[in-house]
């Protein structure tokens, strides 16, 4: 392995997230890799296969991956996992832009914030970083996640629809990623109706 010594600054960045997470991405596989199952396989083992041979905080291909793995964590109802590799990106600068909503890194916070309350009791909303603040309250943010709009629509594909889980995972990254943030104050004032969805979502997608 290359050397610090001759590595630049942004290298030597990619190089000691990389030795952060990794000894959180081989706890779930080992602990996961016992129940192989087709489901577990590619939404959990695969994605930790391909973390721990690459995962760049420079790349947006990899965060979102990283992301998502974490969703599917808190899905199956492993928070502490969830949690630790949210708590992993503290204090990360991400070079790329914000602003898709499949899996994007921007949703980790959002996981990391509901959690928290969930499994420890403690508020977290001051862990948005600046720079994300400014991606959450821009215009076309703040009109994406409008009131009942944001919401799922009614005609959300059938559960064999190949589209389904992509659908609800997108639910989620709204509803989770950038509702639990505190920052749109519609959703906070349809808070019952929102918690119901997201539950509803996460139900659905553990029973897939």
């Amino acid at each position: 392995m290359e050397s610090y010594k001759t590595m630049n600054q942004t290298q030597q960045g990619i190089l000691a997230f990389h030795e952060r997470i990794t000894p959180l991405l081989q706890a779930v596989f080992a602990q996961y890799g016992p129940r192989n199952t087709p489901k577990v396989y590619r939404t959990i083992l695969q994605p930790c296969r391909r973390l721990l041979q690459k995962c760049s905080c420079k790349s947006a291909m990899d965060m979102s991956r990283y992301c998502t793995l974490a969703y599917w964590l808190y899905i199956y109802s492993n928070k502490p996992a969830a949690l630790a590799l949210c708590e992993a990106v503290h204090d990360m600068e991400f070079p790329f832009e914000f602003g898709y909503w499949q899996g994007g890194i921007q949703n980790i916070y959002g996981l990391e914030i509901r959690i928290a309350r969930e499994l420890l009791g403690e508020d977290r909303r001051d862990i948005v970083p600046p720079a994300l603040l400014d991606y959450f309250c821009s215009k076309s943010v703040k009109k994406a996640m409008r009131y009942p709009q944001v919401m799922p629509a009614q005609n959300l594909p059938s559960p064999d629809h190949p589209l389904y889980e992509a659908e609800m995972l997108r639910v989620l990254y709204r509803l989770i990623g950038h509702g639990e943030t505190g920052l749109f104050t519609e959703l906070e004032r349809h808070r019952e109706e929102v918690e119901q969805t997201i539950c509803l979502c996460v139900e659905r997608l553990r029973d897939l």
